[in-house]
């Protein structure tokens, strides 16, 4: 805990000066990881029909091709806060975006959620594969596919992604998906992101729905993401 909050301070020390690129708040991962030895603090807030997610996802660049990542959510129902849910995961490059080439990179993870099985902390693993195609200097186009093994459910289910993200100037994007994550829904989501300082601090916002329940399932984010310069020994 003692170095997350030290990652923290120092991602937002540095985001008053002068850096690099990742996915929130897109459910599908892009083939990108932080720059070496640099961290990034992903933060954001989703409110629901009945729920209201808090979340913080900070992530180190560890070497040159290993990006670590490790946080959680707090939820808010009825009047009370639960922790509801930890991420832990790791990502590697196999190949970078480049100029009219298609990036590949592979993410291993390990997600906890202590409100599931009647209040037993239930883990599931995952193996997601993330493919960016830049379609031209302004859009590209992102997609996932892997597997998720559910613990309580002891079966393996696909997770799968498609999302676009289009540089609408230097200072937005606009952005948009299609995803499904191992459940019984297939959902899309849409919305911008804005540069507050460029390469350094960024917020987004979005809408969210699923294509099964219309309504029901919709719910909107807010998040602010904070990049940091090379520290990391």
């Amino acid at each position: 805990m003692k170095i997350i909050i030290q990652t923290i301070a120092l991602l937002l020390l540095c985001a008053s000066q002068n850096i690099a690129m990742a996915a929130r708040p897109m459910l599908t991962d892009d083939a990108r990881i932080v720059d070496p030895k640099s961290c990034q603090l992903e933060s954001w807030i989703r409110d629901s029909k009945n729920v209201t997610e808090y979340w913080a996802l900070p992530a180190c660049n560890l070497s040159e091709n290993f990006e670590v990542t490790l946080g959680g959510s707090l939820e808010g129902e009825n009047g009370h806060s639960n922790f509801a849910n930890e991420a832990y995961q790791i990502k590697s490059i196999i190949r970078p975006i480049a100029d009219n080439k298609t990036g590949y990179s592979i993410v291993l993870g390990n997600g906890r959620d202590p409100k599931r099985a009647m209040n037993k902390v239930i883990q599931d693993w995952f193996i997601n594969v993330p493919i960016s195609y830049p379609y031209n200097d302004r859009l590209v186009i992102h997609t996932n596919l892997g597997v998720t093994h559910l613990t309580d459910e002891h079966t393996e289910k696909m997770n799968w992604g498609l999302s676009s993200e289009y540089n609408y100037n230097e200072r937005i994007d606009l952005i948009s998906e299609v995803f499904n994550q191992s459940s019984n829904s297939t959902f899309f989501q849409f919305g911008f992101r804005y540069w507050l300082i460029k390469n350094r601090a960024q917020i987004d916002t979005t809408y969210m729905n699923s294509f099964n329940h219309i309504g029901e399932d919709r719910s909107f984010s807010i998040g602010l993401r904070l990049l940091s310069l090379p520290f990391l020994p």
